[in-house]
């Protein structure tokens, strides 16, 4: 199984801890898995290309997973 990171964070660089983080896949979506006190989150998922990143239900953007994504928060 592939799996990728997502870092969220505040425009200021501070981490985003305790938010929930999903992908979207065209072949649906991942299980959720909640940020680490670093505001890491390691998402496992069966599909791999165009993935949607969702942050707390808000969509923050796509990238090509597996990979790396950071996600900024307002």
């Amino acid at each position: 199984m592939a799996a990728s990171t997502i870092i969220v964070q505040y425009k200021d660089g501070s981490p985003g801890s305790q938010k929930r983080v999903v992908l979207g896949f065209s072949s649906g979506m991942t299980s959720e898995v909640y940020t680490d006190r670093s505001g890491h989150a390691v998402v496992e998922h069966s599909s791999v290309g165009e993935a949607t990143v969702y942050v707390s239900g808000n969509n923050m953007g796509s990238f090509r997973a597996p990979g790396k994504f950071v996600a900024t928060l307002r």
